[in-house]
């Protein structure tokens, strides 16, 4: 049964931000009225929730231009989309899911990654996703997570509570892309794949509040 739900958290998810994806009006000018603690679609056993953020460049958290991100959350999941932009033609960029399950615990709101070490916020750092960035310097990220799902976690006890979980989409840089096929892997799969020789860092980021 529990696999059955999962699988219909999942198909809900994707149905969702597939058709917000799709829709012509920027991210950044959502309806600020609309925050991930309402729901958007009630069925039998499953209440969904959406919240749509703009990313934010690091450091200084500023709006980056024509950017958006979507999250949908059930009770057992999530999952994300993310438009990135002004980001360097050629460069590897990946996509990670931070929870942050505990966020009571942070020591700042939003969360940061000073809270990371304290084991009460319970933070998880979970693969998503990764591309090449286009001559545009535009990156379209999709990832979906369930909780108890470890793969391609890098952090933490992965996802736990979804309604709770102060939750931010990250976009990590990882420099140009190699022309050895197996430095390339790593940069398309790893935390810190290509680093050294490139730098490695998140370059912008989605906080998305419970």
């Amino acid at each position: 049964m529990h696999l059955v739900q999962r699988c219909q958290s999942f198909i809900i998810i994707m149905l969702l931000t597939g058709v917000f994806s799709l829709q012509s009006v920027p991210l950044v000018q959502a309806d600020p009225s609309r925050t991930s603690t309402e729901p958007l679609l009630v069925i039998p056993g499953l209440t969904v929730r959406t919240s749509i953020e703009p990313l934010l460049v690091i450091p200084g958290l500023t709006v980056a231009p024509g950017t958006g991100s979507i999250l949908v959350r059930t009770h057992d999941a999530v999952g994300a989309t993310v438009h990135a932009f002004g980001l360097v033609p050629g460069n590897v960029y990946s996509f990670w899911v931070t929870a942050f399950n505990n966020p009571k615990k942070c020591a700042t709101t939003p969360c940061s990654a000073a809270d990371v070490p304290n084991p009460e916020v319970q933070v998880s750092i979970t693969f998503g996703s990764s591309q090449i960035a286009g001559e545009d310097g535009t990156v379209d990220f999709t990832a979906f997570r369930a909780v108890g799902d470890l793969t391609g976690v890098y952090l933490g006890p992965g996802l736990l509570k979804p309604y709770k979980a102060q939750i931010h989409l990250v976009v990590r840089s990882h420099g140009p892309a190699s022309a050895d096929p197996a430095v390339l892997q790593q940069q398309l799969t790893m935390f810190n794949g290509g680093c050294p020789p490139n730098t490695c860092m998140n370059a912008e980021v989605a906080i998305h509040e419970p």
